[in-house]
């Protein structure tokens, strides 16, 4: 069954918790080729502040993310690791600008899976920050495997009836 941004929204809640909105995400869905998918979840949005943000892209193109930790990458990343269970990448923190975003890119063979996460400082390798998400969360999801473009039926169903999703269209 093709995946859709609301299963992929589904998938992302069971592992780190339900946000405060989801919604469909097509820039980094872009990053990954014409067939791809993408989700935007929010947490502790309250009105005055948007929340800490998770983007959850599945695709078959990888154009524009880096395969691996190479010069190419070096250039505007603070770090890049090579992991068993993926590549992690981050930025860190610009003062007064932005706090800095953690990457996640899974090779699923024809398919990738890249994640991003931002809110809390990066002010260093996030695998040893205190974070709302961590790494472990950030790889559990890229790993899961209906986090593809396609998934199971179940999690396009459950993703049909999300609560906290948000169409901006309406």
């Amino acid at each position: 069954m093709p995946t859709t941004a609301r299963a992929l929204a589904f998938v992302a809640a069971e592992h780190v918790g339900t946000p405060s909105s989801a919604t469909e995400e097509s820039d980094a869905a872009e990053e990954l080729g014409s067939d791809a998918v993408g989700t935007e979840l929010r947490y502790g949005s309250d009105g005055k502040y948007d929340g800490d943000m998770l983007v959850v892209a599945v695709g078959r193109g990888m154009d524009k993310t880096p395969s691996d930790c190479g010069v190419e990458t070096s250039e505007y990343l603070a770090g890049c690791v090579e992991t068993d269970q993926g590549m992690l990448m981050w930025e860190d923190v610009a003062p007064e600008s932005d706090p800095g975003v953690v990457y996640v890119s899974v090779d699923k063979g024809d398919t990738t899976a890249l994640l991003f996460y931002a809110g809390p400082p990066i002010t260093g390798d996030p695998r040893e920050l205190d974070m709302p998400v961590s790494t472990d969360d950030l790889f559990a999801i890229a790993n899961d495997p209906r986090v593809d473009v396609t998934t199971s039926q179940e999690a396009v169903d459950a993703g049909a009836g999300l609560p906290f999703w948000h169409d901006p269209r309406r």
